[in-house]
């Protein structure tokens, strides 16, 4: 923020306007008395909409440069000179508070306390849910078991893991939000779903004749493992020239690994569901139909479930997907950026947990794509599919067989493990870790699931280890 030409009382604010701001260190605030601005490059300072602001050397006007969003997306992306906004308004204290808070989105009164927005943040923030000290780390579960969230291993074990929190589905609407969404912990709801049509209609028949001979896309990966991170050496690009460019390079923590993405392919479901059952033996891969939004493929089936009524009016829905394949998969430690209930139709899941609040200990960061193909004709998977982006979601840990040497900060993370069977739903908050393994059903051989994903109630900026703070959009 920026002033020119300053007359007594405008020092006398903006000097106000420093104590005020003084602990908040995304605002800067400073006065200039040039006639145009300029950066120290030279480069004059551009306005939004184009306002055209020639020689500020009469004036006593303001210019204001609010936060940017940093952009994690995309590491070629270019840094742009911030643009400025010109105020000539009131300037009284009030209203220059006003100003700042909305354009920096800081929460300041004009005393120098947080507002009353700024208090509920505070508070919200320092009462989410987080592991205390006696709960025991992945480096204590090494002592006790080899692999001990391998889930061969597991149930052998008396390992000390944390296990989820169990709540029935008579908890009300009140209850859950305070316990648990507004401290972003999540908590397994036993028979949430019990009710739901779906879980005495969703038979294989049932679906065959709700979605007939419909083409599906559907992901195939060779032992049941989606999304896991490998070594590059294992793959070689179809095109000769394929290089990561420098400046990408030099932003990657794991340039040597990839995040294998599955193969994918477009059956009639009736093929598929072949595949999930056993009936087509042929090929030996592991089919999973996954992140498939059910409105947009599936409308037919939309009547048969029904979101959670703790927050049916409280989030906004933005997806509602379905999840079905042999129940022999393994989905991969990653973090998704929606609050997430997670609803169990037919077989089990067991989910290990990592809380969000140091992602340094989980490696969070961008990791170069590949994408696995498959030959049809000879029944073979390769690897030479090196894409040109990469995931921001993944963790390079492999939890089963950890490589502590190289990744030795993970020993302190805290696991938590969830198990959920029909009709139980466990609510995720968004930005938690979790690696899933997928168990059948003995008579349908088959695992399914529903998941509803809504807007998140805290957010943040990713892949950025090092960030613990949320930032709260709804109040």
């Amino acid at each position: 923020m920026a002033n020119h030409q300053p007359i007594p009382s405008v020092v006398q604010r903006f000097n106000q306007l420093i104590q005020i701001y003084a602990q908040d260190k995304v605002v800067l605030i400073a006065r200039f008395d040039q006639a145009i601005l300029k950066w120290s490059n030279g480069d004059t300072v551009k306005y939004r909409m184009n306002e055209k602001v020639n020689n500020l050397s009469n004036t006593t006007s303001i210019t204001i440069f609010p936060k940017r969003k940093i952009d994690r997306t995309c590491l070629m992306s270019v840094n742009h000179l911030p643009i400025g906004e010109y105020y000539n308004g009131q300037e009284e204290i009030h209203s220059l508070v006003d100003l700042i808070n909305t354009k920096c989105q800081v929460f300041r009164s004009p005393n120098g306390n947080l507002n009353s927005i700024g208090m509920k943040r505070k508070w919200l923030l320092e009462n989410l849910y987080s592991p205390n000290h006696h709960n025991a780390t992945f480096s204590d579960q090494i002592i006790q078991s080899h692999h001990p969230l391998h889930s061969q291993t597991a149930n052998k074990t008396k390992t000390s893991y944390r296990k989820c929190k169990v709540i029935d589905n008579t908890t009300t609407a009140s209850e859950f939000i305070h316990s648990f969404l507004l401290k972003s912990q999540p908590v397994i709801i036993k028979g949430a779903i019990k009710h739901w049509p779906a879980i005495t209609k969703w038979s294989n028949d049932y679906f065959k004749s709700k979605i007939g001979n419909k083409r599906i896309h559907i992901k195939l990966t060779e032992k049941g493992e989606f999304e896991g991170c490998e070594s590059v050496a294992n793959w070689k690009s179809k095109r000769a020239n394929f290089k990561i460019p420098e400046a990408v390079r030099q932003q990657l923590q794991f340039d040597d690994l990839v995040v294998v993405r599955p193969a994918t392919a477009e059956l009639p479901f009736p093929e598929f569901l072949k595949f999930v059952t056993g009936e087509n033996s042929t090929h030996q891969f592991s089919a999973y139909l996954e992140y498939t939004s059910i409105k947009d493929y599936m409308p037919q089936l939309v009547q048969d479930v029904q979101e959670i009524s703790f927050v049916k009016d409280f989030l906004q829905l933005k997806h509602l997907n379905i999840w079905l394949s042999d129940g022999h998969t393994l989905g991969k430690l990653h973090f998704d950026p929606y609050d997430n209930f997670l609803c169990q139709l037919s077989g089990k899941k067991r989910l290990t947990l990592f809380d969000p609040h140091d992602n340094t200990r989980l490696y969070e960061g961008h990791i170069p794509e590949a994408m696995l193909e498959y030959d049809w004709d000879k029944k073979k998977f390769y690897r030479q599919n090196l894409l040109e982006s990469t995931s921001m979601v993944m963790s390079p840990v492999d939890i089963l067989k950890p490589n502590l040497q190289r990744f030795p900060k993970f020993t302190k993370a805290v696991p938590y493990v969830c198990e959920i069977s029909p009709g139980d739903a466990l609510f995720m908050p968004a930005f938690w870790w979790h690696e899933v393994q997928s168990f059948p059903d003995k008579k349908e051989k088959r695992n399914l699931a529903v998941n509803f994903w809504y807007e998140p109630f805290f957010t943040r900026e990713f892949p950025c280890p090092t960030s613990k703070a949320y930032f709260k959009d709804l109040i």
